[in-house]
């Protein structure tokens, strides 16, 4: 467990490769998911096969850890994975590091790799499908052909607000799953208000990685699929930062999937260590 606030921490399972080691890699999963999620587990067993350690992080209350946080997680919360890097330089952790985040993942360490703070910085970051206008996301949600993805969505966090409640109170009553309705309802009640924002606009706003991503002084690449249905893959074109990341867009891949007829079935997991070692090679 590596504390985050005074309240709060995070967990953080630990796998180490056998022989020599390339480097450190961090992984961080998407809304909704864990530590345990499959693109997770896959992706990690690519890179211990590589050489790399593997920190498979559970963002707050993610993963069965409802009681170790006083907080929901958020896609802000970019210091949690400084948090995290502070703690394995703290324990000679073997460079490089390499931050790599899947979805809401991937905003959260594209963001804290664009302003670290008084946090160590990652080598290179990684990001796959990253939602990094959080508004404009939640709107593509809400169209009417992802009406099951929204529902998917809305079920699950739901669910993790039962297993919060075990442990604590929760800010607002536990609404139904169609009181909710949507994502963007859903951070109104819930997330905004837990991290100060006085609505969901508010809290997008702020945790949105592409307005710093023009700071971004490490190299890093993006890659995500031009039929994802709700991260438009237009966000990713035309931006002032375009520059200081390479910017993959599949023709396929839809969210997070990415899968082939041929081996590798899941190909981003391979994608994410070659561009990682790519990256790392470059800052050399």
């Amino acid at each position: 467990m590596i504390a985050v606030s005074d309240a709060s921490s995070v967990q953080v399972l630990d796998h180490r490769p056998v022989g020599r080691l390339r480097g450190t890699l961090i992984l961080v999963h998407g809304m909704a998911g864990s530590a345990d999620s499959a693109y997770m587990r896959r992706t990690a067993n690519v890179a211990l096969v590589a050489g790399w350690r593997v920190l498979r992080m559970n963002l707050r209350n993610c993963g069965g850890t409802e009681a170790l946080a006083s907080t929901f997680y958020n896609a802000g919360q970019s210091d949690d994975v400084g948090c995290v890097l502070r703690w394995l330089d703290s324990v000679a952790g073997s460079r490089p590091y390499v931050t790599a985040g899947f979805s809401l993942g991937g905003n959260v360490v594209l963001r804290h790799a664009a302003v670290p703070g008084d946090s160590p910085s990652p080598d290179a970051v990684v990001a796959v499908n990253p939602p990094v206008d959080l508004d404009r996301c939640a709107t593509a949600i809400e169209a009417p052909p992802n009406r099951a993805y929204q529902w998917h969505y809305v079920r699950r966090l739901r669910n993790q607000l039962k297993q919060i409640a075990l442990h604590r109170p929760l800010p607002v009553p536990l609404r139904s799953r169609r009181e909710i309705g949507s994502v963007r309802r859903f951070d109104a009640l819930y997330t905004a208000p837990d991290a100060g924002f006085p609505s969901a606009e508010a809290y997008y706003s702020h945790a949105s990685a592409d307005p710093v991503l023009s700071r971004l002084e490490r190299p890093g690449a993006i890659l995500s699929a031009r039929n994802d249905p709700f991260v438009p893959w237009e966000m990713f074109e035309g931006r002032p930062w375009e520059g200081r990341l390479q910017v993959t867009l599949a023709s396929s891949g839809g969210h997070c999937g990415f899968w082939q007829a041929g081996k590798p079935r899941f190909w981003a997991a391979d994608w994410i260590l070659d561009r990682a070692e790519g990256l790392v090679r470059r800052r050399a």
